[in-house]
């Protein structure tokens, strides 16, 4: 089936695409969505979803099954199209001079310190093992539970919550260096 799919996306094959898109739109709509949720309109949503159909279709040899599932590269591609969105929408907005003294210096600190934390962890998790990475994200960017991991991934809680643990410990090693 992953050899049909992987092929099916390189030859263009738009049953394929057709099949990904009943599947995954959702899916992807909603990860849009959670980026832009303050910030963008439904049409901008739909944009994201589109584009990133759109990107798998002109770059299909970006995506490597081993890599991970297509599900997991989408979701990603997605998120990406959404953070673009999002800069792009905040570069548009202007701030009021009453808005900007309502500001206050250690939230802006605190907000720079967080968004540098989310890249370092999302740098760390393209570097992990795929079925490591598929489970750190299903975890730590969807908020599933170990229990739906292991159902959606057909694997035991107990691994699960080993990958998480050892995944997690990985991660605060490479923090505190």
């Amino acid at each position: 089936m992953l050899e049909e799919l992987q092929q099916g996306i390189e030859s263009h094959n738009s049953r394929i695409y057709e099949i990904l898109i009943d599947e995954y739109g959702k899916l992807l709509w909603i990860v849009a969505s959670g980026v832009l949720k303050n910030v963008g309109t439904k049409e901008d949503i739909e944009d994201c979803v589109a584009e990133s159909f759109a990107y798998l279709w002109e770059n299909p040899k970006k995506y490597d099954e081993t890599r991970g599932s297509i599900k997991t590269y989408l979701c990603l591609i997605t998120k990406s199209k959404a953070i673009d969105r999002m800069r792009k929408i905040n570069k548009t907005l202007t701030i009021t001079y009453e808005d900007e003294l309502k500001i206050e210096d250690d939230g802006i600190e605190e907000m720079l310190v967080n968004k540098e934390m989310v890249k370092e962890i999302y740098e760390f998790a393209q570097n992990l093992k795929a079925l490591d990475r598929e489970i750190f994200i299903l975890k730590y960017f969807y908020q599933l539970k170990p229990r739906e991991i292991a159902e959606k991934l057909k694997i035991t809680v107990k691994e699960v919550s080993n990958k998480l643990y050892y995944s997690k410990k990985s991660l605060l090693t490479r923090i505190i260096k």
